[in-house]
């Protein structure tokens, strides 16, 4: 009786053992680093092309018409700008749902993504008119949904909290390195001159035939080297070049792919009777095919947290893409006249500067970007949580705003009018770039984060991803055509900053909006098989 009490009193080795410690989780150690740096790539491309775009904008729509205005360039930047994500609006939820279906999957529609967008920057480079730019802008938006599917994708490549987490911060880093990379490609290789008539039949050919070639080498990758992640597809022992061809052929000719899935089971079955288990006396196995994975039905996807999420996305993907296009109009435009300003608020005119000074200028914002999302964020993001610095940095954009247009102050100054570029104006430009960047850092990989985890159910992921990217994108067809309209306006009474200043009521609206968001659980919320009667699609 004693040694029996004995072993009671004596504490077991568990208990004295310290609780094991959480796996630190960094870049290194994430799965699937092969299949993570095509996705970086596919993503870092569509960035990098618009940044590239933008260096050059104002003097390539001055080269299709030298006879309009700097407004009137201001109200075709915005159309343009506008146009291909409409474009990506109207066509965004049909890509979504293919990518969800056995019918399309997450390889094939980022493939068709990647290879339209690829055919319609080498088309852009080689128009030589306003209507024939916006046309192939159009064509490469409506048959693309590639930012949707490559978070989509990194998200179900991994899918414990803490490699996701980190893995989904890939996607805004590389972001970034294209908002570096996009303006230097786009002002170092596009015509610097003035005046059209110096530059050139394809002034502009250049640097869209690099973006091209990105997006190519994207293409590539994700044929040749991603698996598909959509768990209905993922059953086949296929090759990935063969499945990915004769989806494509079964998409064009209308063939059913229930054939080709029931082989594949069939296949099971047979090696399955031929093991020595199986009782060969008894009447031949009938093989049947899968059951069919349970889908939550398109109306139970919008739950309120859902709405909120997509909500606070829409006013924020709006001020975001919209000072980045108004910025670099404005860095564009020709200096004010110094003799007509009456600060604070009554100045005119831009910062004058050519596209190669634009586009160091903005890859100023890449730059930064970069050094912020791989040093800073994740050791943010581990201590302080998603949402606490979600909404910290959304208070940062109403300051920006405030002060983005005074460096045009600084330019039309009588010291600095024979050199726009001087030491003064540069000063005053990075100041707002860093104050810019530092929000969206805290912003742009929280909201990605936000977007995948709000989703109520795994089989309905990819219809979460492309309508976050048809909501932002919508809000960037949008809000630069009225804030561009807005700025031409200022810059005929005399008001620069008007255009800025209405973003800040934008960026005060997005901080109301986000009070209702919360981190939601990754697809667990619904779980459908708990449920007898659920519907299936």
């Amino acid at each position: 009786m004693a040694g029996d009490a004995n072993v009671v009193d004596r504490p077991s080795e568990l208990e004295t053992q310290p609780p094991p410690k959480a796996k630190k989780v960094s870049y290194l150690s994430l799965p699937h680093k092969g299949q993570l740096a095509i996705l970086c790539l596919a993503r870092m491309a569509d960035p990098l092309a618009q940044t590239s775009i933008q260096s050059y904008m104002f003097y390539q729509l001055k080269f299709f018409d030298p006879s309009l205005s700097d407004a009137a360039i201001s109200a075709q930047a915005g159309f343009l700008i506008s146009a291909k994500t409409a474009a990506q609006v109207c066509s965004g939820m049909l890509w979504g749902r293919l990518a969800d279906s056995e019918h399309g999957g997450r390889k094939l529609v980022l493939l068709i993504g990647l290879a339209s967008c690829c055919v319609s920057y080498l088309g852009y480079g080689l128009a030589r008119s306003f209507v024939a730019a916006t046309i192939f802008q159009v064509l490469g938006g409506s048959l693309s949904s590639n930012v949707a599917l490559t978070r989509c994708v990194v998200a179900e490549l991994n899918p414990e909290k803490a490699y996701r987490a980190r893995a989904l911060l890939l996607l805004p880093l590389f972001a970034n390195a294209g908002n570096l990379l996009g303006p230097l490609i786009g002002g170092l290789l596009s015509s610097n001159a003035r005046d059209a008539p110096s530059q050139g039949r394809y002034p502009y050919l250049a640097p869209n035939l690099c973006v091209a070639a990105v997006y190519m080498i994207a293409a590539l990758g994700v044929l040749f080297g991603l698996n598909e992640t959509l768990e209905s597809l993922q059953h086949s022992n296929e090759a990935g070049l063969h499945r990915t061809i004769r989806r494509i052929k079964s998409f064009f000719s209308k063939e059913s792919t229930g054939n080709y899935e029931y082989a594949a089971v069939r296949d099971n079955d047979i090696e399955v009777a031929d093991s020595p288990t199986s009782t060969t006396e008894s009447s031949p196995a009938i093989p049947k095919p899968p059951k069919r994975k349970r889908k939550l039905p398109f109306r139970r996807i919008w739950t309120f947290n859902v709405v909120c999420t997509m909500l606070s996305h829409f006013v924020i993907a709006g001020h975001l893409g919209t000072f980045s296009s108004l910025w670099a109009i404005f860095l564009s435009t020709p200096v004010g006249d110094a003799e007509s300003r009456q600060p604070p608020f009554v100045f005119n005119g831009g910062l004058g500067m050519l596209p190669r000074d634009v586009g160091f200028a903005m890859a100023l914002l890449g730059a930064i970007g970069v050094l912020l999302q791989l040093v800073v964020y994740p050791l943010l993001q581990d201590r302080f949580g998603t949402i606490r610095i979600w909404r910290c940095a959304l208070l940062v954009f109403p300051i920006v705003y405030i002060l983005a247009p005074f460096p045009s102050l600084v330019a039309s100054a009588p010291s600095q009018r024979g050199d726009t570029t001087s030491v003064l104006v540069w000063l005053a430009t990075a100041g707002v770039i860093v104050l810019f960047i530092v929000g969206r850092t805290g912003v742009t990989p929280a909201t990605t984060l936000l977007i995948n985890d709000c989703t109520p159910h795994p089989s309905v992921r990819g219809t979460i991803h492309t309508t976050g990217t048809v909501v932002g994108n919508l809000a960037r067809s949008f809000f630069p055509i009225g804030a561009l309209a807005i700025f031409g306006q200022g810059l005929r009474i005399g008001v620069v900053g008007l255009g800025f200043w209405c973003l800040m009521a934008l960026a005060i609206l997005s901080y109301v909006a986000s009070l209702w968001v919360t981190e939601g659980s990754n697809g667990l919320e619904i779980n459908l098989d708990d449920e007898d009667d659920s519907e299936e699609e």
